[in-house]
């Protein structure tokens, strides 16, 4: 029982938390059924030790956390005057238990050194994907949809391959990687990967995010104005490498005839039957443009929106394809502000350097391609938006000031100091520093405070992030 005990007690909870969150990440890519094992036994850890549940607690000052959980509250109150039977309206309440892996990942992710580690294993999972999927094309092998298709659909693998492609030339742009080999593997990979977007997967959904991350990546390449010029360049160069080649250039035409045409389609069609969606699903808000119809109430609100509308532009639609009309219809113009400031708190995060470029660039990219689809709403989109964003934007429980200060056992204590006004509250008035410096925190009985020689030593350290330049 001692040895037992003594086990637990130098188990790496924290290492063991990112471990899983790095999982479920990579989980994402290949198997949906995995993803929710692993996202339990996340929960379960997070609830089974203090130290986890502290830092869920003081994750809450981050303002991407507040918002998540507002938003999460906005959908709770959206199930009490639902449209929708109570039980569809609460599935989709559900559905959003996702947003609960921004404060989770946010929790645990202040280390720059673990960013980079989920960058790298993210980027291991996808080369993989990469080699299995030209092994797939070039032996015309079906494993999703198509040959060549590995990940889910071509939509997904398209946006996927795309962060893959982002994140490696970020590694690079920013000398991240160091070693040759390292360099070396990356730019082969974005040669690659690049190659299969626009000659293998046709989703347009990656296209899109493949342009918005290139015009994030050159306005964060360089300063001053060259960067405009940059920004609007090279995404304009990736366009004409997709208008050159036959399979993109097919997949972007067939959806703009499909859109100049949808009035005139005598069968439903990708783009045609969202433009039919879009209309029907503005005149849903019409009806209640404050408060929407209620959580999960879109099928309902659709249903009574097309009866009695004959030929496919009568049919049902689950969602309308697009976020943001989604959240008017359910929410209202009152939700839709909310959402919308949801979002704008990621930009909020206080963290420079590489992991605010890839946060924030896949967080654009996803508010792009939320135009024409659900992405937020989406298992494997959504998840991965939440864990990507929670992971490297995190600013942590232990922020590195500009000038840190020579004792790293001080320094913990200044951070810790600026977290009591939270906790003061449960922690037991003026005592409150004198019993922290001691290294107990009154909370009903006293708890206490280990702080292990590894996290003074980084709270010690200065964040050194490479030259913008």
């Amino acid at each position: 029982m001692k040895q037992f005990s003594t086990m637990v007690n130098n188990f790496n909870k924290l290492d063991c938390v990112r471990s899983l969150i790095i999982a479920e990440l990579v989980c994402l890519l290949f198997s949906t059924s995995l993803t929710g094992v692993v996202e339990i036994l996340l929960l379960l850890t997070f609830l089974s030790f203090k130290e986890l549940r502290y830092r869920l607690l003081a994750s809450v000052k981050q303002p991407m956390v507040v918002m998540a959980l507002v938003w999460l509250a906005v959908l709770g109150v959206g199930t009490l005057f639902s449209l929708a039977p109570g039980e569809e309206s609460l599935d989709i309440l559900a559905s959003w238990r996702k947003i609960l892996l921004i404060p989770m990942a946010a929790a645990v992710f202040e280390d720059d050194s673990w960013k980079l580690r989920m960058a790298w294993t993210f980027l291991y999972a996808a080369i993989l994907s990469l080699a299995l999927s030209y092994l797939s094309w070039f032996m015309e092998i079906i494993i999703h949809e198509r040959p060549g298709i590995i990940i889910h659909n071509h939509a997904t693998q398209g946006m996927v391959f795309g962060v893959a492609l982002f994140t490696a030339a970020v590694l690079l742009r920013f000398k991240i990687a160091t070693s040759r080999g390292s360099r070396v593997l990356l730019a082969a990979a974005s040669f690659f990967l690049l190659l299969n977007i626009l000659l293998i997967t046709p989703g347009r959904s990656g296209y899109l995010a493949l342009l918005v991350l290139t015009a994030v990546l050159s306005f964060f390449s360089v300063k001053g104005w060259p960067r405009y010029v940059l920004c609007l360049s090279l995404p304009l160069i990736i366009g004409l490498a997709l208008f050159l080649s036959p399979l993109a250039k097919k997949g972007i035409m067939q959806g703009i005839n499909e859109i100049q045409q949808y009035d005139q389609a005598e069968s439903v069609t990708s783009m045609g039957t969202r433009v039919i969606m879009w209309q029907n699903t503005l005149k849903i808000i019409q009806q209640r443009p404050l408060f929407g119809h209620g959580t999960g109430a879109f099928l309902e609100a659709y249903r009574k929106q097309v009866k009695g509308v004959s030929g496919w532009q009568g049919e049902l639609a689950h969602d309308p394809h697009n976020q943001y009309l989604r959240v008017a219809a359910e929410h209202g113009l009152a939700g839709l502000i909310l959402f919308l400031v949801f979002i704008a708190a990621f930009f909020r995060q206080n963290v420079t350097g590489w992991p605010r470029i890839i946060g924030v660039g896949i967080l654009l990219s996803w508010c792009a391609t939320s135009l024409f689809s659900a992405h937020f709403n989406t298992f494997t989109e959504g998840r991965f938006l939440m864990i990507w964003c929670g992971a490297f934007l995190a600013s942590g429980l232990y922020p590195a000031k500009k000038q840190a200060s020579s004792s790293g056992t001080t320094h913990c204590l200044k951070v810790f100091d600026k977290i009591s006004v939270y906790l003061m509250t449960c922690c037991g008035g003026s005592g409150f520093l004198s019993n922290l410096k001691k290294g107990a925190l009154p909370c009903g009985k006293s708890l206490l405070i280990k702080i292990s020689a590894r996290e003074v030593k980084s709270a010690s350290t200065p964040v050194r992030y490479p030259s913008m330049s």
